[in-house]
């Protein structure tokens, strides 16, 4: 008998029908599969839904009509691209790492300081590298492709990459190959037919999971020009570590919500409320599910969902104490072989499993974990095995029994999405958030509340949440935090612009929320704008780029470019330097001295440019930029931080010690930049100096800790980003645009339109100012919204 839609899915199914890009907010069992067979069946048209796996599609085409064809994505690239690689998938499934060394050309061992990585391992790595790029929509493979390897520092890392990254495009050649004689991959293939950029055969596209998606699958669904439909959850999304996207939030289309979970009643509905607005969601649920499903102690729970697999075996210990037979999702296999590769060190042996491969005693990896912020990710596995022994969790994982047998069935959080079951505890590892150095309260990280709320999303009747029932005192402590309107006893009306805007209750996002409450209409619109824009360029051969100087680098030289100077915080940091004033991290008196010295050097140097622009070539210029950074870094902070390349400064440090300590891929990442800018600022050149303004401060800065934009360029409000993902571009970047035009409280720049320019792709997107306040949500002129803007911060500040 078929079931009688809700209004929300006849609203879903009335906008798909009209042929518009729609995003499908779909809480946790809330029927999202049975609204998507409704859309496929109130059109004939071709259609195409793209499942996470072949069982879920595979169901779907039996749920289907005939017009909508169900496919992986992975099932499409086979189709278009992958046969032609079927001898090499059937024949290359096992292909020993020395065998691979051989191939790709790796004759000896690497060493790196102490520690010795032999072509086996160097072989894996370079495989690895392969692997991490097919999950990118990057064009080449690049150092920063490769894994983390425990035991070596950052240095070692880069040293380590910039040595294998020849291998890795030796590998790449190999792979894209049909006669190629490396191990070939089903990511393979996937990652060939994304790059050819393929229509599919559709349309309207129907993409499910869109909130954990894989990257090269986001830009195809993206590039499409069928009807496009994602459907998700955003506030399930809990594989960004492994590099999966959100393509839901921001995405250019109407957003529906589907919020009647059938799956649970109106008491775990509430819990999972709870959660989602930690999570920083919009979306509030409604138990349509079990009348009889409640908060309960269990004492014999269907399932026990835990943080990680240490967690999850501390709760298979309790148990088979217990006698009660236990299932893990996903098996022991793990644990089996972290446990005999510790015992393999304990034994004084090597171990080829690739987290320990480079130590050589179960001590070595101990310290590791206990001292190195590296290793943090290894210090759970260390605890388990210190506390249980190597030949206990192998006896307890030989002891598990296969879920249809089992009493209870222990999961991590992540292995449990998508499953459910009758009664559920939510078990250990699920940690409040720690105090800062000031004893203040940290608060939740919205990627852990969104794994807290899959957890608890999971039961049907009866729900124990006992590793999460700190969540009162942690409410009840934010609650009074933020009350008085001060920051770490700082008040909120006293941070900048940008870190007001970090803070939902300061006085600029109160202002903004009240005033000009529909960012998403704007974010919608730019990425729509965005959709074409070219891959970023990007460094190629450093694993671990500095974007944030080298964000601060392309600022100073587009500002040079136009006539500009580098700005006040630059000097201001360079001061710093000579006063009285205590600066965190400063290495001397004397180290203090040389670089202040090497400051004034530089500003000098840059003047000499502005008066004379040729006599510096642009390498030495970029060199100079990038140095600079560091200088308005102390501005900005009150310290020289650990990473900044002035932190090592001695007595003798000379401002050519410096520009020479800049890396070479700096020079080749900013040159790229400035090739970029050569089209969209020729214009903006030509300009006559009075319409090129740098680094505006504006009347209102004042009244708030400062703000000071990138440019005004001809009555162009314009912020420059540098980076290579601007799909991320959100809530604060619009509001930060819009603060500044705000603070232009008396005209003094007669800004008439706001945009950004976003460096490495070379993409310039405007709004004129009515327009862009319009979308907003701003309902009153501007000027008298500045007003209104005026009044509201000096009346939090006590000036009025």
């Amino acid at each position: 008998m078929a079931i009688e839609p809700t209004k929300e899915q006849q609203t879903a199914r009335e906008l798909f029908a009209s042929g518009r890009d729609l995003a499908l907010v779909a809480g946790a069992g809330t029927g999202k599969t049975s609204t998507l067979i409704l859309m496929g069946g109130a059109t004939r048209k071709r259609g195409l839904y793209v499942a996470f796996n072949r069982a879920i599609a595979d169901d779907a085409a039996s749920r289907f009509g005939p017009n909508v064809e169900c496919r992986t994505a992975h099932s499409l690239a086979f189709r278009a691209v992958g046969h032609h690689y079927r001898e090499r998938l059937n024949t290359s499934a096992r292909i020993p790492a020395k065998h691979t060394a051989q191939m790709l050309g790796i004759t000896r061992d690497l060493d790196v300081g102490s520690r010795r990585i032999k072509v086996s391992h160097q072989a894996r790595l370079v495989m690895g590298m392969i692997r991490r790029f097919c999950y990118t929509t990057d064009r080449q493979v690049m150092a920063r492709h490769m894994e983390g390897v425990n035991g070596l520092d950052d240095q070692a890392q880069e040293f380590v990459a910039r040595t294998l990254l020849p291998y890795a495009h030796r590998a790449w050649q190999d792979i894209c190959s049909t006669a190629g004689k490396l191990r070939f991959e089903h990511d393979h293939y996937m990652k060939l037919w994304a790059m050819t950029e393929p229509v599919l055969p559709a349309d309207f596209v129907l993409l499910d999971e869109a909130q954990d998606t894989n990257p090269v699958l986001e830009e195809v669904f993206l590039a499409q020009e069928a009807q496009r439909i994602c459907v998700g959850d955003p506030a399930q999304q809990i594989y960004g570590w492994r590099s999966a996207r959100d393509v839901m939030t921001g995405f250019p289309a109407d957003h529906l919500h589907l919020t009647q979970s059938f799956r649970f009643g109106p008491a775990i509905a509430t819990v999972a409320n709870r959660w989602l607005k930690h999570a920083e969601s919009e979306m509030q649920l409604t138990g349509h599910g079990p009348n009889t499903s409640r908060i309960d102690t269990l004492a014999h729970p269907d399932a026990v969902l835990c943080r990680g697999n240490a967690d999850a075996m501390q709760e298979v210990f309790a148990l088979l104490e217990l006698g009660i037979p236990v299932a893990l999702t996903g098996g022991g296999s793990a644990l089996h072989r972290i446990a005999t590769a510790a015992m393999e060190l304990k034994a004084g042996k090597r171990t080829s499993h690739p987290e320990l491969f480079l130590f050589s005693s179960w001590g070595e990896v101990q310290e590791y974990a206990e001292q190195d912020k590296a290793g943090q990710d290894l210090k759970a596995i260390v605890q388990l095995v210190d506390t249980y022994g190597p030949d206990q969790i192998i006896a307890a994982v030989d002891r598990l029994s296969p879920e249809q047998e089992a009493k209870v069935t222990v999961s991590t959080a992540h292995k449990a999405k998508g499953r459910e079951w009758p009664s559920v505890r939510i078990g250990k590892g699920f940690v409040a958030p720690s105090v800062d150095d000031d004893g203040l309260q940290r608060a939740l990280n919205s990627s852990e509340a969104r794994l807290i709320y899959v957890a608890v999303t999971r039961a049907r009747h009866q729900l124990d949440t006992e590793g999460i029932a700190w969540i009162d005192a942690y409410e009840t402590t934010m609650a009074s935090a933020g009350r008085d309107g001060t920051v770490a006893g700082r008040p909120m009306i006293e941070l900048s612009l940008t870190g007001q805007l970090r803070y939902e209750t300061s006085p600029v996002s109160h202002f903004m929320a009240q005033r000009l409450p529909y960012s998403q209409n704007l974010i919608r619109d730019y990425l729509g704008r965005i959709a074409h824009l070219p891959h970023p360029v990007q460094p190629i051969d450093v694993q671990h780029p500095n974007w944030s100087a080298l964000g601060h680098a392309i600022d100073y030289r587009l500002r040079l470019s136009l006539g500009g100077r580098l700005g006040p915080a630059v000097a201001l940091g360079v001061w710093a330097l000579d006063g009285a004033e205590s600066l965190r991290g400063v290495p001397g008196p004397e180290s203090r001295k040389a670089l202040h010295t090497a400051g004034r050097q530089l500003l000098a140097m840059v003047d000499a440019y502005l008066a004379a622009p040729g006599h510096i070539d642009d390498d030495a210029l970029t060199r100079l930029c990038f140095v600079a950074g560091f200088f308005e870094d102390i501005a900005r902070t009150g310290q020289i931080r650990r990473f900044s390349m002035l932190s090592g400064a001695t007595p003798g440090t000379s401002l050519d010690d410096l520009t020479t300590a800049v890396p070479a891929y700096v020079l080749d990442d900013i040159g790229q930049q400035i090739q970029l800018a050569d089209g969209p600022f020729t214009s903006f050149r030509r300009l006559p100096p009075q319409a090129r303004v740098c680094g505006p401060v504006f009347s209102g800065s004042g009244d708030i800790g400062g703000a000071d934009a990138d440019y005004i360029l001809g009555g162009l409000l314009l912020d420059c980003k540098a980076t290579k993902a601007p799909r991320h571009l959100g809530r604060e970047e619009i509001y930060q645009l819009a603060g500044y035009l705000l603070l232009d409280y008396d005209d003094q720049y007669g800004i008439s339109h706001v945009g950004l320019y976003l460096s490495r792709q070379g993409g310039l997107v405007t709004w004129e100012v009515g327009e862009f306040l319009r979308r907003l949500g701003g309902d009153v002129p501007l000027r008298r919204l500045r007003e209104q803007f005026r009044q509201h911060l000096r009346s939090v500040g006590g000036r009025q």
